[in-house]
């Protein structure tokens, strides 16, 4: 496992605007596209290091107006979709493999309809489909919230972590990993877009995106948390279910940040299935 010390931000010019960017690691490119209102430095660096072994690279950059990148957050998935591309393309690495939490969930998938020479495999974790099928759900109230203008660390283990003693622990844990204060926030602006991004997408009401599912080809680990507020685990279970090359795990005790409750078991996942060999 990659030990993690300080890593340098770097950043590239992508479609004329300056992106942050940060790599662990060398090797095979795993690129992450990252939650609602998260920034370059809301990456647990127990995940990181444990999703860059010997032989990986881990490619983390902060998305269109978010963080300490230059220009406007779009106001689709498809438009963060199309930006990601961008990202991916410029870093001259493609295909790579791309995981995607919550909101980062919604564009890896659109990225792997819309863009499927750019993904070799999928990780979605923590994520839905759009909207479109009588099963799914999600909270809103989760999402109002999440929208708090100053986030705190109480917040942040009600809505992420589970109510176990376990659970809050290793919450805790995990934001004492992160830089306080982060090199940069969210603004009110870009916040309020990707909040309305998210409900219309949840909702049904972007692209039918849901009835394009079986389009993605790139095999696909579907994983989420058992007690996830904001996207239960039955919305990963019909993920799994309509993407046809996909696997689908669920993690106990854990909200919707199961990722970093369990960084180095769900790392060691990741890595198993982006090295199992496809026959293809």
């Amino acid at each position: 496992m990659t030990t993690l010390t300080k890593i340098e931000t770097e950043l590239v010019v992508v479609d004329s605007v300056s992106v942050a960017t940060r790599t662990i690691g060398s090797g095979k490119r795993l690129v992450l596209l990252h939650r609602f209102r998260g920034t370059l430095d809301d990456w647990d660096p127990a995940l990181l290091s444990a999703l860059a072994p010997a032989g990986r690279e881990v490619f983390v950059f902060d998305s269109l107006g978010i963080g300490q990148t230059g220009g406007v957050t779009p106001d689709t998935v498809e438009g963060m979709a199309d930006f990601a591309a961008s990202v991916i393309r410029a870093g001259g690495t493609e295909p790579v493999d791309v995981l995607g939490w919550s909101l980062g969930g919604f564009v890896a998938q659109v990225l792997a309809i819309k863009y499927p020479h750019v993904v070799r495999k999928v990780v979605l974790a923590g994520t839905m489909p759009a909207g479109g099928a009588p099963a799914l759900v999600w909270s809103a109230d989760w999402l109002k919230r999440a929208s708090a203008p100053i986030p705190t660390a109480e917040n942040a283990l009600a809505l992420l972590y589970g109510d176990s003693d376990m659970s809050r622990t290793t919450g805790m844990a995990s934001l004492g990993r992160m830089p306080h204060p982060p090199a940069a926030y969210v603004s009110p602006t870009s916040m309020a877009t990707q909040a309305t991004v998210i409900s219309r997408f949840a909702d049904g009401g972007e692209g039918g995106w849901y009835a394009r599912l079986g389009e993605i080809s790139a095999p696909t680990f579907v994983a989420n948390g058992d007690r996830d507020g904001l996207f239960p685990a039955i919305d990963s279970a019909v993920l799994a279910r309509e993407i046809p090359r996909s696997q689908l795990a669920i993690y106990p005790d854990s909200g919707h940040a199961f990722l970093f409750q369990y960084a180095e078991r769900f790392g060691d996942d990741v890595c198993r299935f982006l090295d199992t060999k496809t026959g293809t």
